[in-house]
């Protein structure tokens, strides 16, 4: 039998080349078998009519390498517990006494009120009775001691008790201070109108100031708004000045009104006032803008009006004139700054030549 030679050489190579192929395969390399170009690659070209003699390139798949594993803190920073006992009227704990910025300012106001009131209530008396012996003897320094310690102690404790179990925030512990003396001067007022005792009008002072501050923190809450905060303490700024105005008609027309009834009228009304608003406060609720605005121009136009018309009756204040033509300039301010400024048309954008004008919001007068 005759074998033909080039073909059983062909097929003897292509059996090698697959054996060849098989065992990279299982090495992990792969094997491209490309056809020979004549041998115009390597510029040796092929002999004419012999057979083609393919060849191999050998390809290694080289895998990325994994990548490096981020370097571990050797300090992390502790976590903070978000338990129940970290949280305190929907806050996080926080401040001096860990319960809101206000609460040193509260404990602070608490504790200097009541220790120098109780001072007061003994050191006031003795003082304005005229009485040095009385003033300073044994018996009234122990009276300054203990109440002005017993005082102290008194507001701290309860002060610090509540600030403990109730978020207190910086706008209700400062506008606490002002409220308390909205409340002294109320109670402190109405006593001095009805009795001539020293001793029960300062301790009436005490009992107001304490009463106002907590009114406040209990009414209003530690998480008082600024505007309505704002809002309250202006309704005891107007009835004061209001109170005033009527005080000065009174006493320039004639009117039956010493200087010491007219004092205590004026102490009274601020934090009735005060109380007007605080209730109007629950339906309304203006911006600390518009009520600052409206607090600004009512002083500037009282004022002037005032001031003008006493210089044209030569500077005379016994008239009621000048007292009701500053009152409705007051007032008169105040109304067309709440009804005609418009809050929205301050924060709206300029707008593009060219564009559509916004609908014009309705504001609310903040009374």
């Amino acid at each position: 039998m005759f074998v033909d030679m080039p073909h059983a050489r062909a097929a003897l190579t292509a059996l090698v080349l697959l054996a060849s192929a098989a065992a990279a395969q299982s090495q992990g390399v792969r094997v491209i078998i490309v056809p020979s170009d004549g041998g115009l690659a390597s510029g040796v070209a092929d002999v004419p009519g012999a057979e083609p003699v393919p060849t191999t390139r050998t390809l290694e798949a080289v895998p990325p390498p994994a990548p490096l594993a981020e370097p571990l803190d050797a300090n992390p920073p502790p976590l903070r517990p978000l338990g129940p006992s970290a949280m305190l009227d929907g806050h996080p704990r926080e401040g001096g006494f860990l319960s809101g910025p206000g609460s040193f300012t509260f404990i602070l106001h608490h504790t200097l009120m009541t220790g120098l009131g109780g001072l007061a209530t003994q050191l006031i008396p003795r003082a304005l009775a005229n009485d040095p012996l009385h003033f300073s003897d044994e018996g009234a320094r122990l009276a300054y001691l203990g109440t002005g310690l017993g005082g102290a102690a008194l507001g701290f404790a309860g002060s610090a008790i509540w600030q403990f179990t109730h978020w207190m925030g910086e706008t209700t512990a400062n506008t606490g201070i002002i409220t308390s003396f909205f409340g002294g001067m109320l109670l402190g007022g109405f006593a001095d109108l009805v009795t001539p005792d020293l001793y029960a009008v300062a301790w009436m002072t005490v009992i107001g100031n304490t009463v106002g501050a907590w009114l406040l923190a209990i009414a209003g809450g530690g998480d008082l708004a600024v505007n309505k905060a704002a809002l309250v303490v202006s309704g005891g700024l107007w009835a004061a000045i209001y109170t005033a105005l009527i005080v000065g008609i009174i006493a320039s027309t004639g009117g039956a009104l010493n200087g010491r009834n007219a004092a205590d009228v004026i102490m009274i009304t601020p934090a009735l006032g005060a109380g007007a608003l605080a209730l109007a406060a629950l339906k309304f609720n203006p911006s600390t803008t518009q009520i600052m605005r409206a607090n600004l121009f009512g002083l500037g136009a009282g004022a002037l009006f005032l001031l003008v018309s006493a210089l044209v009756l030569n500077a005379h204040f016994n008239s009621p004139v000048p007292y009701i033509l500053g009152g409705v300039g007051a007032i008169g301010a105040q109304t067309l700054v709440s009804l005609l400024w418009a809050d929205a048309a301050e924060a709206a954008p300029p707008m593009t030549p060219g564009g559509l004008q916004p609908a014009r919001s309705q504001g609310i007068p903040w009374w």
